[in-house]
């Protein structure tokens, strides 16, 4: 801190928290379709907006925060989905298709 720019506390580190939320979020449109894939990213750029709505980026940080968390509502959707259709025999978990 002791007023150096660059040090890890300073604003320009949690700028890079709302960039990278938002590219999460943008990366989660497509990951929610694979829970293994799209909960460790939900929650990572959940993560990164929240800490990132404390830097003069907040639009940006919203964005993502917004993004990541459809993203992991669609994500709990495919989960349930999944675990309904599976334990109901809707779905066949091997695919023999005859």
């Amino acid at each position: 801190m002791n007023g150096v720019p660059n040090s890890p506390g300073s604003a320009p580190n949690l700028h890079r928290s709302a960039y990278n939320s938002i590219i999460c979020g943008i990366i989660m449109l497509v990951g929610w379709i694979f829970p293994l894939l799209g909960l460790p990213l939900g929650i990572a750029g959940l993560t990164m907006g929240i800490t990132g709505l404390s830097s003069t980026r907040r639009d940006l940080a919203r964005a993502g925060v917004f993004l990541n968390g459809l993203g992991l509502a669609l994500t709990a959707l495919n989960m349930f989905l999944a675990y309904y259709l599976l334990t109901t025999g809707k779905l066949d978990p091997l695919f023999n298709f005859q």
